[in-house]
């Protein structure tokens, strides 16, 4: 799996964790949840295709 891939694989999944989290999780867990999910976007919008290549 390329670093593409991997990367949409884990916005995916941290996607649906914050989705599909209990009512009850607390704001400041969210927060992290959240900006964890920040810091992969921002990590796959970033990607060229060089890094790409590097990490088959």
């Amino acid at each position: 799996m390329n670093r593409r891939s991997q990367l949409k694989h884990e916005v995916s999944l941290a996607q649906k964790h914050i989705k599909e989290a209990p009512k009850d999780t607390p704001a400041n867990i969210r927060k992290i949840w959240e900006q964890e999910l920040v810091e992969l976007e921002v990590e796959l919008n970033n990607l060229t295709d060089d890094e790409e290549d590097n990490n088959d």
